[in-house]
């Protein structure tokens, strides 16, 4: 029997209403059961960060009552769903075990990593209690089940890596029993350190915890359950014309990710091109609505586009032409990245070289402010606008015929980005632009070849 794998963020299990539909959806979806992942129940994950950075300044005080307001959060939507006794005893623990961590930090005014990811494991492990109980309640043979159990990592706290041989294996064990008709919820965003300490998966951990505990189980399909109608041909926010695309490749989908799609995050992608499961995204909101299938390849589609993507905040870093400039340049780009930055270009030229970034932490940003004052040039306000489609395989002369709806405007684009995939082309441009770039393009281009063919 294929298993299949759901995921539901933050939004999708923030209120009784919205774990009621949640609920509603895995009935449906894993009539015969299956593997449920969920994040913290909307706001969680930034009440305990809150407490935590009040304990490490030594104010346990106001760190408990911050505790205090998650616990009657977390209270309340056990009540208005008449599951409180349900879950009393297995979240009376937890929170004692927050209490200790925030205690300990307010001691030593610190806190380490290590301590970090066990307070943020506190949201995920409640929420996921708390929806058991709920499938329980409404008929499902449901239990919840520790990730870390399975999700075997590495020691790097805040960002771990998955130790792929160790996950795979420990999954077997669940396999039988979701084989045989049980239904699994489980943790988002969370593993275990070799030495079973609790760690985290950084940005977009539960989306990739989904792809991994999919991988490793074999599943036939891993969906995750969001707020809007699958992945769409353009932010809608700038675009209300924008709407779901019903069948995409996985490269489709890499390259939206890589150039600022937010509905899905990069790493949650490589266990998928790994194992060659069907993705599916779709809308807690609206389950019958269209949603997103992503597959290994799709049919041609002409010279179709399917989608615009673009990423604001971008920074030009230049160098100037030296003897050394490659390494030198090489050199720069890796330590800003060590520090937190996102890399989107790097050229180098006997006239100098450029690398374009975007400054994810405080350290990327403290780096390069410092290399400023050293009298190195810094261009800030930039943004990379990228147009994404299987068509453009065939015809590689396409991508610059792109971008012929920008040619009238001198002043759109500041460069091309080099070595795009076959399925891409991208360009900078400057940030202000984007609000009137972004529906130009769309309308040029995507509206006329998006597929109308579905799954």
């Amino acid at each position: 029997m294929s298993i299949k794998v759901l995921k539901f963020g933050g939004s999708s299990v923030g209120s009784p209403e919205a774990m009621g539909r949640a609920a509603a959806i895995v009935r449906e979806e894993l009539p015969n059961g299956g593997l449920v992942v969920v994040s913290a129940l909307k706001g969680g994950t930034d009440r305990i960060l809150e407490a935590v950075a009040l304990a490490a300044k030594g104010d346990a005080a106001q760190a408990r009552l911050v505790q205090e307001a998650l616990e009657s959060h977390h209270r309340n939507t056990a009540s208005a769903l008449g599951l409180l006794e349900e879950v009393r005893e297995g979240w009376t623990p937890v929170f004692e075990r927050l209490a200790k961590l925030l205690g300990g930090m307010a001691m030593l005014g610190e806190a380490t990593p290590r301590a970090r990811d066990a307070a943020l494991a506190v949201g995920e492990t409640l929420s996921a209690q708390l929806f058991a109980a709920l499938l329980r309640h409404r008929g499902a043979r449901a239990a919840f089940r520790d990730v870390g159990e399975v999700l075997h990592t590495d020691a790097r706290f805040g960002q771990a890596r998955p130790h792929l041989p160790a996950l795979r294996k420990a999954a077997q064990a669940w396999a039988p029993e979701l084989n045989g008709g049980a239904t699994f919820v489980t943790q988002g965003f969370l593993g275990a350190a070799p030495d079973g300490a609790i760690t985290t998966l950084g940005r977009g951990g539960s989306d990739t915890s989904a792809s991994l505990l999919g991988e490793a189980l074999d599943a036939a399909e891993v969906q995750i359950w969001t707020d809007v109608d699958g992945v769409l041909s353009a932010d809608p926010s700038l675009v209300p014309e924008a709407r779901p695309i019903p069948v995409m490749s996985l490269a489709e989908a890499t390259s939206l990710t890589a150039f600022g799609a937010k509905v899905l995050h990069p790493d949650s992608l490589a266990p998928i091109a790994r194992s060659g499961i069907r993705l599916v995204v779709a809308n807690t909101l609206r389950p019958r609505a269209s949603r997103t299938a992503i597959l290994p390849e799709v049919p041609e589609r002409g010279e179709g586009v399917v989608s615009v993507a673009y990423k604001e905040g971008l920074v030009i870093l230049r160098l100037p032409a030296s003897r050394s400039l490659l390494a030198e340049a090489a050199a720069k780009a890796a330590q800003v990245e060590e520090a937190g930055a996102h890399r989107f270009g790097f050229l180098v030229t006997p006239e100098g070289a450029l690398i374009v970034l975007r400054p994810e932490t405080i350290a990327a940003r403290q780096l390069l402010n410092q290399w400023q004052q050293e009298g190195l040039e810094l261009e800030e306000g930039w943004a990379v606008v990228a147009l994404v489609g299987e068509g453009l395989r065939k015809d590689p002369a396409a991508k610059l015929r792109l971008l012929e709806p920008l040619g009238a405007d001198a002043g759109a684009i500041g460069g091309l980005l080099a070595g795009c995939s076959a399925i891409s082309t991208a360009a900078l441009v400057r940030e202000h632009r984007l609000v009137d770039l972004i529906p130009r393009l769309h309308r040029a281009w995507v509206e006329t070849s998006l597929a109308s063919a579905s799954v």
